[in-house]
């Protein structure tokens, strides 16, 4: 790992099909690796195999190319995984996604983006706006921008910014010189015992950041407060709250987009008219103009940026209008993100009868977060529970929750939860129930993009039909 940007450079990635691991491979490339990869559903990688890059579909031993001097994996890759044994029996030096994010952040300049919401969307407000003032920087973040099929970028320049995940506390393989926490609530159950185990985590994160670094705080979140005080580094912090470094002011939203102007410590920087939607983009908004402020972006490229930036895939996209009915697309699957989702969607079609379909995602979060995710879901008139995602959860086990006891405890609230669970249930139902005007909002981190395909394919059938 001397040099990442040699040629002869050969790595094989498991589970390339990842968001992250998309992005990471976009970044590879571009440092002149030769790559190629595998995954169990190789999807949205068609840009990876026009670059040269030979995707196998599923795992096995003889998938590792002959030659092959490094291998990295995801998460979602367990340790018997037959290509990373094989690996192993060959002594090629094998690297988690974060840990080989750590090596190659460790000869740049670090910045990373931290926190239990936003962090995708922040990272890639961020990333533009360095970008746009000709940083050139190096990007790594788990979403796809609007338009483009992942958030990597191999840049030249000598800043490296990339999301920095909590779970596993996997953000502690990186080395930042700069970092962001955009708030801390409890999450990933399946790794964290308890608050406290989460809250040590984030505060090992935020002491790597050097002394003459600079830890960017969410001014709203007392758990980020706390985590941070006492720092040896410089800190600053962003929010709705009037105290903070950096703070909006005549905040105005129309249609569930904001406008707003930039304040840096009693200091209008200038105005703002965001095209994402929702309320919580404000904050994520100012977190990247302060990124950008540090790095010696100029105040009107930083309005004019955050003015210009269009989005993420599944971050509140509007993907359709069939029939008179909207569909939108979201990834959230925690109360907070669930609750915002739905208020912005509130906003932007306003007077609208509004569906949630709502897939929860595993089952240790979903047994935990139970009543929050029931009084989160309450913003809409209808909502539909898929059947629970179990992310490396395995088979359900007898007593943990399900699909159904999560829609019985919305349906306590008084909002109306029909009792279909699948994917093919849910299509039937929607075909069946909705109504030139409605807006229905899929969310969800797991495979609800089955729902949405599946009503799209209907959609064309009926009209074929027709």
């Amino acid at each position: 790992m001397k040099n990442d940007s040699r040629p002869s450079r050969t790595s094989h990635l498991i589970g390339i099909a990842g968001a992250g691991m998309r992005s990471l491979a976009q970044v590879l490339l571009g440092r002149g690796w030769r790559l190629s990869g595998s995954d169990l559903a190789p999807g949205q990688i068609h840009f990876l195999i026009e670059a040269g890059v030979r995707v196998h579909r599923g795992h096995a031993a003889e998938h590792l190319p002959e030659g092959t001097n490094l291998v990295v994996f995801s998460d979602a890759v367990p340790a018997d995984n037959p290509e990373r044994r094989r690996a192993a029996e060959l002594g090629i030096p094998s690297f988690s996604y974060f840990e080989l994010l750590g090596h190659l952040m460790s000869r740049r300049r670090g910045i990373a983006v931290a926190g239990t919401h936003g962090k995708s969307t922040a990272a890639a407000m961020a990333a533009d706006l360095l970008a746009g003032a000709g940083l050139d920087p190096t990007v790594v973040y788990g979403a796809s921008p609007l338009g483009s099929p992942c958030g990597g970028r191999a840049g030249q320049g000598e800043l490296m910014l990339v999301e920095a995940c909590e779970y596993r506390a996997n953000f502690l393989h990186l080395c930042p010189q700069q970092a962001v926490i955009l708030g801390i609530e409890p999450d990933h159950f399946d790794y964290y015992r308890s608050a406290r185990q989460l809250e040590r985590a984030f505060a090992a994160f935020a002491a790597r950041v050097p002394k003459e670094g600079l830890v960017l705080a969410a001014a709203d979140c007392p758990v980020t407060r706390r985590v941070t005080s006492g720092l040896g580094c410089r800190v600053e912090t962003f929010g709705l709250r009037p105290d903070a470094d950096w703070s909006a002011c005549g905040l105005q939203g129309r249609e569930g987009r904001y406008r707003l102007s930039i304040v840096h410590r009693g200091e209008h920087l200038g105005d703002v008219r965001l095209r994402i939607p929702g309320r919580h983009n404000v904050i994520n908004a100012l977190a990247a103009a302060a990124v950008a402020s540090a790095n010696g972006v100029r105040e009107k490229q930083v309005c004019r940026g955050l003015s210009e930036f269009r989005g993420l895939c599944r971050r509140l996209q509007t993907v359709g209008d069939w029939g008179g009915v909207v569909f939108v697309d979201d990834y959230a699957h925690h109360p907070t993100e669930v609750a915002a989702g739905l208020r912005a969607v509130r906003e932007m079609y306003p007077g609208r009868r509004l569906w949630c379909v709502f897939q929860p995602h595993q089952a240790s979060r979903t047994e935990v977060l139970l009543d929050e995710l029931a009084e989160s879901l309450q913003n809409a008139d209808r909502v539909v529970v898929a059947e629970i995602f179990r992310a490396r959860e395995g088979d359900y086990r007898p007593g943990e929750p399900t699909a159904a006891e999560l829609g019985r405890e919305v349906a306590r609230g008084g909002v109306e939860v029909p009792q279909v669970h699948t994917a093919q249930e849910i299509v039937r139902l929607l075909e069946t129930r909705l109504e030139p005007g409605d807006v229905v909002v899929m969310m969800g981190a797991g495979d609800i993009g089955k729902v949405r395909d599946g009503l799209v394919e209907r959609i064309r059938e009926d009209r074929a039909a027709g």
